[in-house]
């Protein structure tokens, strides 16, 4: 080594700043990490157990699975057109739900919102009863509603609207009719809290500014309540994509969605590999989705909070 190479070693050296100690823990901070991590645990393990190992055994069963070795064989079956058929129908029905219980819901958790008393009150307990009410229920008394001598076609025809029966039920329409009322309430409690936060100095100050009622509500109250809206459709969308007992009962086997394919998959050919292959397929297109989401709006401002 040279006198010159060994001086510029020195000199680095000597110029590098010394690494800060490791500042030791107080008891309390210990003892808040051991806590939050002993919190933490339960969680973690019964997420690992209950969902991520169930996805694993899922995805290796899509595989092959102990009847043999590792192919494609489900995914390759998948490629039939029935089952595009299938899954755009049930891409079409989710978006379609999504779209309308954002426009039905969003002037109710207005008016949830801006009214205060009574009125608040008993519409924020009509939305809490129908959560606490089963899927099952609800889509059973749509069936008494929507049927050929039901509620809905004795009313209309009464008041002169019809002159016979609609079918209304056993069809895409029931279906979508009952996915809209079930869903809805989702879309609600989720746009409630992000309205409930919108600060009133905002509506405020566009007022004193100039700005008429409605151009306040459009360029400051709307682009706030964005994140709701945003989270309210990935809850919606992901809940309709994989519901199973309103299509099957109000559809009648005339609203077939790759959900239902499943179903026939395990209990008619009795195929595990196929139905577990057709999972993980829906489960890829959910989690593209949320990516999409991601990047066109930003799921990570549904978390933001005033600093």
């Amino acid at each position: 080594m040279t006198v010159a190479s060994a001086f510029e070693r020195d000199s680095v050296g000597a110029s590098a700043p010394p690494r800060p100690a490791k500042r030791k823990l107080s008891p309390w901070e210990r003892q808040s990490r051991n806590l939050t991590w002993s919190l933490l645990s339960l969680p973690l393990v019964a997420m690992a157990v209950l969902f991520v190992a169930p996805l694993l055994v899922l995805l290796y069963i899509s595989f092959g699975g102990w009847a043999s070795s590792f192919n494609l064989a489900g995914y390759e079956r998948l490629a039939v057109p029935v089952y595009w058929r299938l899954l755009w129908f049930t891409l079409q029905m989710a978006v379609t739900v999504t779209f309308a219980c954002a426009v039905l819901a969003y002037p109710i958790a207005y008016l949830i919102v801006c009214f205060k008393g009574r009125f608040a009150q008993l519409m924020a307990l009509g939305l809490f009863v129908s959560l606490w009410m089963s899927f099952l229920a609800r889509t059973f008394a749509w069936i008494v509603i929507l049927q050929r001598n039901g509620i809905a076609n004795s009313f209309m025809m009464n008041i002169g609207i019809i002159d016979e029966p609609l079918s209304l039920v056993y069809n895409t329409t029931g279906v979508y009719i009952g996915m809209i009322h079930i869903m809805l309430p989702f879309m609600i409690v989720t746009l409630v809290p992000t309205m409930s936060a919108i600060d009133d100095a905002y509506l405020r100050a566009g007022l004193s500014l100039g700005g008429r009622p409605f151009q306040v509500f459009r360029q400051v109250f709307f682009p706030l309540s964005m994140p709701g809206v945003v989270a309210g459709s990935i809850l919606v969308f992901a809940l309709s994509f994989g519901m199973y007992i309103t299509p099957a009962i109000l559809g009648g086997g005339r609203a077939p969605t790759i959900v239902l394919a499943v179903r026939d998959q395990i209990s008619k050919m009795g195929d595990l590999q196929l139905a577990a292959a057709t999972s993980m397929v829906l489960l890829a297109i959910c989690l593209g989705i949320l990516i999409f989401y991601n990047w066109i709006v930003g799921v990570d401002r549904i978390l933001e909070r005033d600093k």
